[in-house]
């Protein structure tokens, strides 16, 4: 695996030398994933990807990944520690404005990872991370943020490698699958499955624990390592794809924009 070229291991000296274009924010969350995956998976799961995402930029800057998210959700079960929303939007304020500060001016959020059966424009988890970035790019002319879930823009591939995509939503065929191609030791033996009879938007009604009182909200006994190896590959290829088309995109209508203004 090719490793990125800046990190925050590099002096400031390389990165002045180097001149990043484009930052790469992770953001993952630390909670309950049932019985069989630790409390950590999403952020190894993104960190991951992320770092995979980065080696793609030569021009490119990765930061840490953020463990913290907003858990709402999944508040008050044992491990799930979260920040409310509006100290997320800070903290998501605050980083960008300090790459901006030293003339980043590309940044990508790598929003959690999303769901194969979401979409590109309404984030699953972290919801405070699309406006966020949505006032950044008003407050600041010169500034490209964008946010990306990485199993959402990759979602064509990811509905041919898992059966059960349909009702996945939390520690079921794809997160386990995930977990056991990059961390396998720490899969423990995998609960039973479990799909509530309503959909996923009751979550904005009740507590997960209320809704899947077991953690998980999918079929777990579906997943496979080798699913998640090909999982994470298209998620890295589909992440990259759509940050490229993005600032391509953005460039040409500003640049039209300017145009018009002269």
């Amino acid at each position: 695996m090719s490793t990125v070229a800046l990190d925050i291991h590099a002096t400031t000296y390389r990165l002045r030398e180097l001149k990043p274009r484009i930052a790469i924010l992770p953001l993952a969350s630390l909670e309950q994933h049932g019985p069989h995956l630790p409390v950590a998976t999403d952020w190894l799961v993104v960190d991951e990807i992320a770092r995979r995402v980065a080696s793609e930029f030569s021009d490119g800057y990765l930061l840490p990944t953020l463990p913290f998210g907003t858990s709402l959700a999944h508040n008050g079960t044992p491990g799930t520690v979260g920040l409310t929303w509006s100290t997320l939007l800070h903290v998501i304020t605050d980083v960008i404005e300090s790459l901006l500060a030293q003339g980043i001016t590309r940044v990508a959020v790598v929003n959690n990872l999303g769901e194969v059966s979401g979409t590109t424009v309404q984030p699953r988890g972290n919801f405070i991370t699309k406006t966020a970035v949505r006032q950044l790019n008003y407050a600041h002319a010169p500034l490209d943020a964008l946010w990306v879930q990485p199993l959402a823009v990759a979602s064509d591939a990811m509905r041919t490698i898992f059966e059960s995509w349909r009702d996945d939503v939390h520690a079921g065929e794809v997160e386990t699958s995930l977990l056991l191609a990059l961390r396998p030791e720490l899969v423990r033996a995998v609960g039973a499955d479990h799909v509530p009879r309503v959909g996923r938007h009751f979550t904005d009604w009740a507590t997960f624990a209320q809704l899947a009182p077991h953690g998980v909200w999918g079929n777990p006994s579906k997943a496979s390592a080798e699913k998640g190896h090909r999982a994470l590959d298209a998620a890295v290829r589909g992440t990259v794809a759509y940050i490229n088309d993005s600032f391509e995109y953005l460039a040409r209508v500003k640049n039209r924009m300017a145009q018009a203004r002269d």
